[in-house]
């Protein structure tokens, strides 16, 4: 046989590797099942998400060690039985495979040797899995006799593969980190009250300004930005997301960007702090434009944005969190957006926050379940702490049930627009996120529905609440309507999603409970 055949046949004979990527300063290492062609390219499964999937999308680098015993197992403390094995080094660059075809022959070829893509593969969820792409630059093939003989390894090249490193994908790699490190998915929370506050100002006062919607919205983005940088700064120095082993990505636990060393505490420290400089020069440019008025609520927003994390307050361990969060995201940047068109703050802006900081705070609330355990550890006394889990559940029940009626009865008695009404779409949702809120409080996995039917409620509330005004505003009743389908239809397309991907794990944790 060739040395390549000799190669080939080991790498189908063992079936796993211990598969190493960098992150940041560190390597990290785990053992993964793989496949191989006959080309030399391995193919790799992983969850989406998975850390291992974050390492290789921001340094392509990657080294397997695959081992394969041979012999008597019995008899493998045996030099003679010992000296018959073979160590296989596979130095190369990864990839994610995004090709529908390539993607469908991994599968097939890691079905077989993996029985977690084999479960999934035959129950129809392969959508939660990422399949990477290993191109060897070169593969080094010791046996243990040879080794201890001095003799050299047999070493396949493949240059061709290799390519040269491009500072460009460099970029696109920082961008990557940094747009995980924000959770910019998550930066959505203040847009519904930023367009709350514009509109009312629009209905009272005939007022809107677009240059200065979009300052404040940009504005609000950087302030949020700067929240979740020092949440993940802090974290880190008080070891809270070290000791953090139930959080539930992407709900929870923080970016982790630290943790994974994609980011120095420097960088996210200084990434918090030129995002917070910038939400303050907003803030006086607006306040030189619209009034005084403007600048005391940027002044508490930018305090309250470095006390709920920052020592010696850090207001967010000691069971305010939840409510500064909702006053800041409900009820300062409606009066703030409300304020900047206007240079005066309003009952009727007041009033319709109220909602919105209700539910946003609830977002807070139930993404600290999984955080129960390492919070508490760490001394950090959130609600959920201080009630316990099962005492929070009902905190939880209490508040949505209260947003509704509030909705309801601001309707109905004018302090909303009677279009308001719509927001009760969301109240299914609200309580679907309780119903798997009620059995599995105690285990944070099971619970994903619950945190995402709590931030699909909050946005659906608060746009239709936009809305509401919108039509009240521009007097045009089919904008509601289209917005109560559109909205209708996202929220069901959701949840269809949620339930999908939680089959798929849900086999996985059923796999597990058989062994």
């Amino acid at each position: 046989m060739s040395s390549r055949e000799v190669v080939l046949r080991d790498l189908r004979e063992a079936t796993e590797a211990a598969v190493s990527t960098i992150a940041g300063e560190y390597v990290r290492s785990r053992m993964m099942h793989y496949a191989v062609t006959d080309d030399f390219t391995f193919y790799l499964a992983s969850m989406k998400g998975d850390p291992k999937i974050i390492h290789i999308t921001h340094n392509p680098s990657i080294n397997l060690m695959i081992l394969r015993k041979v012999g008597d197992p019995s008899r493998y403390m045996d030099l003679s039985e010992f000296a018959k094995w073979r160590e296989i080094e596979v130095q190369g660059k990864a990839s994610i495979v995004r090709s529908r075809e390539e993607r469908e022959y991994a599968l097939r070829l890691l079905s077989e040797r993996s029985p977690i893509v084999k479960l999934l593969s035959e129950r129809g969820e392969t959508h939660v899995l990422e399949v990477i792409r290993v191109e060897p630059h070169v593969i080094r093939y010791k046996v243990v006799s040879d080794i201890l003989s001095g003799k050299p390894p047999i070493v396949l090249e493949f240059l061709e593969r290799g390519g040269e490193f491009v500072e460009f994908g460099r970029l696109i790699d920082k961008l990557r980190t940094w747009y995980a490190a924000v959770r910019a998915p998550f930066l959505v929370a203040g847009v519904p009250s930023v367009a709350l506050g514009a509109l009312i100002a629009l209905k009272v006062n005939g007022v809107f300004n677009p240059l200065l919607f979009a300052l404040t919205l940009i504005g609000v983005l950087l302030g949020h930005i700067s929240v979740n940088l020092l949440n993940d700064y802090y974290d880190h120095k008080l070891r809270t997301d070290v000791v953090n082993t139930e959080y539930v990505r992407p709900f929870s636990g923080g970016s982790r960007v630290l943790q994974l060393g994609l980011l120095t505490p420097l960088e996210v420290l200084s990434g918090a702090l030129i995002a917070l400089l910038i939400f303050i020069a907003i803030g006086i440019y607006l306040s030189i434009v619209s009034g005084p008025l403007v600048l005391l609520l940027t002044i508490l927003g930018g305090l309250s944005m470095l006390a709920y994390n920052a020592p010696p307050l850090r207001l967010s361990g000691r069971g305010l969190g939840e409510a500064i969060v909702g006053i800041n995201f409900g009820i300062l940047i409606t009066l703030g957006s409300f304020a900047v068109q206007t240079g005066s703050i309003s009952f009727e802006a007041l009033a319709a926050s109220v909602p919105l900081a209700i539910l946003v705070a609830l977002i807070l609330l139930v993404n600290e379940f999984p955080d129960y355990r390492a919070d508490k550890a760490t001394g950090r006394r959130t609600l959920v702490v201080i009630l316990g889990r099962g005492r929070a559940r009902w905190l939880y029940l209490a508040l949505s049930a209260l947003t509704y009626v509030y909705i309801l009865a601001g309707s109905l008695t004018g302090i909303l627009p009677p279009y308001a009404l719509a927001a009760l779409i969301a109240a299914p949702l609200t309580a679907y996120a309780f119903k798997e809120m009620l059995h599995n409080y105690e285990n944070p996995f099971d619970m994903i529905p619950s945190y995402i039917a709590t931030i699909i409620s909050h946005l659906s509330v608060g746009f239709l609440l936009v809305m509401a005004y919108l039509v009240v505003a521009i007097r045009s009743p089919i904008a509601i309507l289209a917005s109560i389908a559109l909205i209708g239809a996202y929220a069901t397309y959701e949840i269809y999603q949620i339930r999908r991907d939680l089959r798929a794990f849900l086999a996985i944790k059923g796999l597990v409970r058989t062994i």
